[in-house]
């Protein structure tokens, strides 16, 4: 083989592990979907979680509202944990006296997406439910108890996108992965509680990590460039 093939082969090395190195390191894109399905305590549900901030609301005959606010979206690059928030909570209590007690059964659909030119997507559901107890505002003081639970399956769940596995974990335990919301807050206000899981990735296969695939294509490069240069002279 001669020089100058050589140099255009160790070039092209170097641009595709670059590109190997960028691919490699790329951030992915999780975005969710939430619904709320039914409700118990008598009340009306609306479902407006499609749109980034959209809001469900379970609202009681007497006013008290539970809130699920959709997170639009994150990022994070595979192999790094993630604990990602999939929905604020809050709990919006009127003056009725006694408490107000109800739940609700909600599903959130959490979307993994490769940014890539052609890169997949893929997607966990989460279900659960989540009660109130004696939720009140007396005299000015908000009073009551939170609990959520996810349904099975609930750990762990996984997926394959475009070479890299994603496993979503949560609990049935009661609030583990929960942030328990401020009574008397709406999901904007301060001390509103959220839903959450914990999301990992690694790649199916053993690759080589990107810096050294990258410190790999240089040299070769290099060695490519300099070998052409010295051709013409």
């Amino acid at each position: 083989m001669n020089r100058k093939r050589f140099a255009i082969l160790t070039g092209l090395a170097l641009v595709g592990s670059l590109v190997a190195g960028v691919r490699a390191d790329a951030a992915y894109s999780y975005s969710t979907v939430l619904t709320i399905n039914s409700g118990t305590g008598g009340g009306a549900i609306v479902n407006s979680t499609t749109t980034p901030g959209g809001i469900s609301t379970y609202t009681l005959a007497n006013g008290t509202q539970l809130q699920f606010q959709n997170v639009a979206n994150g990022l994070f690059i595979p192999g790094s944990p993630l604990t990602p928030v999939i929905a604020n909570v809050g709990i919006v209590p009127t003056t009725a006296s006694p408490g107000s007690t109800f739940s609700v059964t909600y599903t959130d659909v959490v979307t993994i997406t490769n940014p890539s030119p052609g890169g997949s997507t893929g997607t966990f559901t989460v279900t659960g439910t989540l009660t109130a107890n004696n939720v009140a505002l007396t005299s000015g003081q908000f009073s009551g108890t939170t609990t959520n639970t996810y349904s099975a399956p609930t750990s762990p769940v996984t997926i394959t996108v475009d070479g890299n596995t994603f496993t979503l974990v949560v609990s049935g335990t009661p609030d583990v992965g929960y942030a328990t919301p401020t009574i008397g807050q709406p999901v904007a206000g301060v001390g509103a509680g959220s839903l959450s899981a914990n999301l990992t990735s690694a790649p199916i296969s053993s690759v080589p990590e990107p810096a050294s695939v990258v410190m790999m294509g240089l040299g070769l490069g290099l060695v490519g460039l300099v070998g052409l240069r010295r051709r013409s002279n």
